[in-house]
Formats: C-alpha cells, sequence, structure tokens
C-alpha cells in the first residue's frame, strides 16, 4: 500500500522540478534513523519529493510520515526477478528502476543512516547533469580490480567508491538493469551467507558489483561522479573518518551537506568488546558526528532515541565543551585516530619496500 498516493502514479508538470529521492528500511531497529534521516532531508531542501518503501511500516514511520506533506510511504515488500522478495542493501537498483519507470526525470538514492544538513537538490546540480553520481570511499585507497572475477573485461581503473548517495537518470537504465541481474546472481547470493571478513572483495556487498560494471568494457563510457569528504559528505568511519583539519574548515564553512553513520551502528550493542576497546567505542560513540546531528533533529521531534544519549562522563563532558557541535565535540579523537592511521599507513609502507 502506498500512502499519499498522489504522485504514485508519477509526477506531474508541478512535481517533475523536484528532485526525486527514495530510501528503504526493513529492520526494527533501523526506524529512528530512517525517519532522523527523512526529517532532516524535509527539514533543508524544499526542492524534493522523498520516496520511503518500508514493509509492514511501525506506527510510529507512517505518523510522522502523515505530517510531512513532500512524503510518500510504500508499505508493501518489493519483488525482485523471478518474484523473490528484496530486502535490505540489494534493493538499491530495484527502487531507482521503479521510480525511473513512473517517469522521474532523476533519482537520488540516499542510505537511512545519514543526515541532511544543507539542500542535497542543491549539492546534485554542482555536478554535470548526465553524470551518475556517488560518493567518495571514507578512506583512500587505490583501486581494486574486480570486474574480471565476474567475467567481464576490464576497461579502467575505478576507486573504491560509496553507494551510501546514488544519483541516476533515465540514461542509466541499462546500468541499473545490470546491477540488479548482477544482484540476484547465485555466486552474490550464496555470499552474502558466508561471514563478511571470509568473502571474497567482488561478492562483499552490493556496492563492488557497481564497480565492477563501472570497471567492465560494457560500461567504460558511462561518465560518473562523486560527492567528496572536503565539504559535500562526513563518512563517520572511525574516529578520523572525518578528516581533523575538514572538521576545523567546517567550523567557519558549515557542516557537510550530509553525515553518514559508516560502518558500526550506535544502536548496536558491542557484545565482543569488553574492559578499554568497550570505554573507547563508546566515547566515539559519545561523540560521533552522525549521533550529535541525530540528537539535534530527534531533539526537534521530540523523539529520545536511547542510542543518542552519551555513555560517558568525558563524553558529556565533550558535549558540554563544544555545546555539542558535531564536528568539534570528536575533534581530539579524531587527531589521535588520524595520528594512529598515519604510524599504520607508514609501516605498511616500509614493510613494502623492505
Amino acid at each position: 500500500m502506498s500512502l499519499k498516493t498522489s504522485s504514485a502514479a508519477g509526477p506531474g508538470e508541478e512535481t517533475r522540478r523536484l528532485l526525486r529521492v527514495c530510501s528503504y528500511e526493513d529492520r526494527p531497529i533501523g526506524m529512528d534513523s530512517l525517519i532522523l534521516m527523512g526529517e532532516s532531508l524535509c527539514r533543508v531542501d524544499p526542492g524534493i519529493s522523498l520516496h520511503l518503501t518500508i514493509p509492514d511500516a511501525p506506527a510510529p514511520v507512517r505518523a510522522w510520515a502523515e505530517t510531512r506533506p513532500e512524503v510518500e510511504l510504500s508499505t508493501e515488500r518489493v519483488e525482485g526477478l523471478s518474484g523473490s522478495e528484496l530486502s535490505g542493501w540489494n534493493i538499491k537498483p530495484s527502487l531507482l528502476l521503479q521510480e525511473l519507470d513512473k517517469g522521474w526525470p532523476e533519482v537520488l538514492w540516499l542510505d537511512s543512516d545519514l543526515i541532511v544538513t544543507r539542500p542535497v537538490s542543491t549539492l546534485v546540480r554542482s555536478f554535470p547533469a548526465d553524470h551518475l553520481i556517488l560518493a567518495e570511499e571514507w578512506v583512500d585507497h587505490e583501486p581494486i580490480p574486480v570486474a574480471e572475477p565476474w567475467g567481464l573485461p576490464s576497461a579502467r581503473p575505478i576507486p573504491v567508491v560509496n553507494n551510501c548517495f546514488i544519483r541516476v537518470t533515465q540514461a542509466h537504465r541499462a546500468f541499473l538493469e545490470r546491477w540488479k541481474q548482477m544482484l540476484h546472481d547465485l555466486r552474490y547470493r550464496e555470499a552474502q551467507a558466508i561471514p563478511y571478513d571470509q568473502r571474497p572483495t567482488h561478492l562483499l556487498h552490493d556496492g563492488w558489483p557497481l564497480i565492477a560494471l563501472l570497471e567492465c568494457d560494457e560500461f567504460s563510457r558511462l561518465e560518473y561522479s562523486y560527492i567528496r569528504r572536503d565539504g559535500h559528505i562526513a563518512q563517520c568511519a572511525g574516529s578520523s573518518g572525518y578528516r581533523p583539519v575538514h572538521r576545523i574548515m567546517d567550523l567557519f564553512r558549515g557542516l557537510p551537506v550530509l553525515i553518514h553513520g559508516l560502518g558500526r551502528k550506535p544502536w548496536e550493542s558491542n557484545p565482543n568488546s569488553s574492559g578499554l576497546r568497550h570505554f573507547l567505542l563508546d566515547l566515539a560513540t559519545d561523540v560521533s558526528p552522525y549521533v550529535l546531528a541525530s540528537r539535534k533533529v530527534a531533539n526537534g521531534l521530540k523523539m529520545n532515541p536511547r542510542w543518542t544519549e552519551a555513555r560517558t562522563l568525558p563524553g558529556r563532558i565533550l558535549r558540554g565543551a563544544t555545546n555539542s557541535h558535531p564536528g568539534m565535540a570528536g575533534l581530539p579523537m579524531a587527531v589521535l585516530h588520524s595520528f594512529e592511521m598515519q604510524l599504520q599507513k607508514l609501516s605498511r609502507s616500509k614493510q613494502k619496500k623492505s
């Protein structure tokens, strides 16, 4: 069932000028983050139309969606190839194609663990209109060839990119169809049942088949861009995913357009950590840019997710000293973590030379 179905058949002339945004969530534990993503987007960007697909959406999600005229909520499950049900991150190409089928000229996918601080429609317009747009990954990495393990001739190196942000147009339909097919490939489906750290790189998650397609000869002429860590998106993986220098610069130019809760989620428990490690993880969560930005949005909705509360005394002190600024509260930990990563990088470099 689709609520607010006036836009379900496709965009009218008035709405065609809006940027269509879509997202998905099917984990009960992820519903608060989805509401916060949607609310943050609607607050700052009048140039969007947001379609959320949430099978069997719980009452709080339905109640929030009713307060936002720009939100369309679909509660049915999505079928994939051969009538199989889709879920999780593997649903992305199917939902993007669904929106293109309705006639939207361009569609943006946003992961549900994002907070939006400034208009994404303005950000999208700063890129070439015909480009596929993705996000820069949190860490610098040499291109990893993954086309040939899929049986595809490699034609160009592709940097490791993050698909928390995917802007497509009608010109990208063939690319999305191939991506969708790869996510239904038996090799990929079987790999998803293997522990994450035991999967082959080209089958790790939905992002690697996408990189393989960009790398291969078939789509080697497809032009793409990516939003950057410097000003566009804070990729909050580890304390220094959001770089110390960018945090300081953002004091003057404003927060990044997007803040991404990449990696371990703040609502997840840490059963395998104890002692000092557990304390440091809790402290990192206390000063996480994503958690602090989420808390600000939640306060406006009079929501109080437990995972936004401080867990440690140093975390409460850093929040108080910086007025819970998403970039500044975690700056000391970001500096230390960045220094540690540089030492590790230097050590690996010396090992290669020897």
